[in-house]
């Protein structure tokens, strides 16, 4: 009998030849394990997470042929918010650290449950009604049970998860094979606005401390979302700090966090220096591969001459510097507070 040749595309830049069908691994997963990816996804995502030690990476070791990542500052919480589901959350990115500006549209409410016929934890996201009255809605409880998604009969892609050794996998996938017509995690339609064909490729990759975000979104073939690299930003869980410092403006405290937090302090001889604190993978002392320790630096401003750098263990409670006429010392705090508005 004659070999039948399928086409497997996934994504709009790849396509795969392939005999009888497209190679692909299957998952079959039970209630007790839906259930279990649905506890982890509950456990892990919530909290804040950044892209610095990505950036970090790519500016002290190699650049990638596209340039850096974003420098994402992102926010998860699980909110109590029945009037749409019993498993909510919300999210928004804020641009350059926690107390960067909002990413327009970047705010998210999310509804998560289990889709036992599809053997997935499925999530639906979409903007809220009236975004600019929830800006960090993760603090605001008083409003959680006044959000509202802006029209959940017009989410027009689901994200299915299932787990994938320690970790946990979301792809975007269309909820028929009509709109899976690139292939699975993949999700195609006409968008209403400008009758062109609109598709999403995503992919999130979820464990305890890092969350590798890969989305792709084009509108008749002209990628407008993701890279050309098509290479995933990475995300790392972000500790709270608190940092005495005291320098020639004299003393105070300073609310920080160990991801790329960045700060300026008045030399004795009224210069500024720059200091950060960053947990994140450097060159191992050994000259193979990366370790990842947490890190006190004092530098001239905009990335300029490092002055001094003090490193500490990952899970540091505590670490502090001394050098030029400059004192930090910074303790690992109990919870962040407040993000601050714009």
């Amino acid at each position: 009998m004659a070999n039948k040749i399928a086409v497997c595309t996934a994504g709009a830049l790849a396509v795969l030849l392939c005999t009888d069908a497209c190679a692909a691994p299957a998952y079959d997963h039970d209630r007790t394990e839906l259930e279990a990816i649905l506890d982890d996804l509950v456990a892990w995502w919530p909290g804040e997470w950044s892209s610095a030690p990505q950036i970090y990476h790519e500016r002290a070791v190699r650049m990638p042929a596209e340039g850096e990542h974003d420098n994402w500052y992102r926010s998860f919480a699980r909110i109590d918010a029945p009037q749409i589901g019993e498993y909510v959350f919300y999210g928004q990115i804020n641009i350059g650290g926690r107390d960067g500006p909002l990413m327009s549209r970047s705010q998210i409410v999310y509804k998560a449950e289990i889709d036992e016929q599809r053997q997935r934890v499925l999530i639906r996201g979409q903007t809220p009604k009236n975004p600019e009255q929830f800006v960090n809605l993760q603090d605001r409880p008083d409003l959680w049970s006044k959000v509202e998604m802006r029209d959940p009969a017009d989410i027009k892609c689901d994200f299915i998860w299932h787990r994938n050794g320690v970790q946990i996998v979301g792809v975007l996938d269309g909820p028929t094979d009509e709109r899976r017509k690139y292939g699975p995690g993949t999700c195609t339609y006409t968008s209403a606005q400008t009758g062109s064909e609109f598709m999403a490729d995503a992919e999130w990759v979820l464990s305890p401390d890092e969350l590798w975000l890969y989305d792709i979104n084009l509108l008749g073939g002209q990628q407008f979302i993701g890279r050309a690299d098509r290479t995933h930003i990475r995300l790392y869980r972000v500790r709270p700090y608190r940092c005495d410092v005291v320098d020639a403006a004299g003393k105070r405290t300073v609310d920080a966090n160990d991801r790329g937090f960045t700060a300026v302090v008045t030399a004795p001889d009224r210069r500024p220096i720059e200091w950060q604190l960053l947990r994140a993978r450097y060159p191992a002392a050994d000259g193979f591969g990366l370790d990842e320790q947490l890190r006190l630096m004092l530098q001239r401003p905009d990335g300029g001459e490092l002055i001094e750098s003090v490193s500490a263990a990952p899970a540091a409670a505590v670490v502090q510097i001394e050098s030029a006429g400059i004192k930090i010392s910074c303790r690992l705090a109990a919870k962040f507070p407040p993000m601050p508005l714009e």
